[in-house]
Parts: structure tokens; C-alpha cells; sequence
């Protein structure tokens, strides 16, 4: 009987110390982990860091050119000519699309008035079925097209 206690007292602690030596490998290899991790981090800070004061010099840079209180008098003409020349573009551009827009949806009634609605395009006859109040589905049975394809024709429209 006390051998058996023995044997069985022997194959506890060699059990135990398997289960310690195994602990003590985990712990190991969080510990490694731990420290990756803290590396991981430092470097991330050091990236970061080196950013924040790149960022900072070019902030500084530019605003030294900023506050540049002799500034080129060609420099200060391009922008001015610049300015000018776009207002007047705009207002012209604005009159010569409005015109464009008119002639276009004259040219297009004119069309539709000459040929069928069989011979139209798609998109006139898209046009002219969601002016008349139909849907995009019904547009699309009418046509015998997708009803996805005119819904996206309308949205493009708009």
C-alpha cells in the first residue's frame, strides 16, 4: 500500500512540475508579446512625432512666405489679373450657356415635331414620357427597355 501511495505521490509532482514548466513557457511568451507590443507602440509614436514636426516646419515655412512683407509685384499682378479675367469669363460663360441651353431645347422640339416618336433618341423619348407624367417603370414597358436604365437616365437628367 505505500508503495502504491509512493508511485502515485511520484507521478503527482512529475505531473505538477509538467504543468509548471508549461506556465512558465506561456508567461515566456506573453512577456515577448508584451514587449513586441511595446516596441510596436514606441515606434508608432516616433512616426508620429517625426510628422507633428514636419507638419510644424512646413506650417512655420509657410507662414513666413506669408507674412513676407515684400511680396513681388508680378506676383501680386498675376493674381489680380487672374481674378479679373475669371469674373468677366463667368458672366459671359453664364450668357453664352443660357443661350446654348435655349437653342438646344428649340432644336430638340423642332426634332420631335419633324421625325415620329418611334425615330427619336432614347433620351428624348425618355424626356418627353416623364413630362407627360408617367413613371419609370411605365416608361421602361412603353420603351421595352430596363426600368433601371431610365431611372438612371431621369437621374442623370436632373
Amino acid at each position: 500500500m505505500l508503495i502504491i501511495f509512493t508511485v502515485v505521490n511520484f507521478a503527482l509532482i512529475l505531473l505538477a512540475i509538467f504543468f509548471i514548466v508549461l506556465l512558465y513557457i506561456k508567461l515566456s511568451k506573453v512577456q515577448q508579446l508584451e514587449q513586441e507590443y511595446r516596441t510596436l507602440i514606441q515606434d508608432a509614436e516616433d512616426t508620429i512625432t517625426s510628422y507633428v514636426l514636419e507638419l510644424k516646419e512646413e506650417n512655420n515655412t509657410f507662414l513666413q512666405k506669408l507674412s513676407n512683407p515684400n511680396p513681388s509685384t508680378s506676383q501680386i499682378d498675376k493674381h489680380e489679373s487672374i481674378d479679373t479675367r475669371e469674373d468677366d469669363l463667368t458672366e459671359a460663360d453664364l450668357k453664352d450657356l443660357l443661350t446654348q441651353e435655349n437653342v438646344r431645347d428649340d432644336d430638340t422640339e423642332t426634332l420631335r415635331e419633324e421625325k415620329p416618336f418611334e425615330e427619336w433618341n432614347f433620351k428624348d423619348q425618355v424626356k418627353y414620357l416623364s413630362g407627360s407624367g408617367l413613371s419609370s417603370s411605365q416608361i421602361a414597358k412603353k420603351l421595352n427597355r430596363g426600368k433601371t436604365e431610365v431611372e438612371l437616365l431621369l437621374k442623370f437628367r436632373q
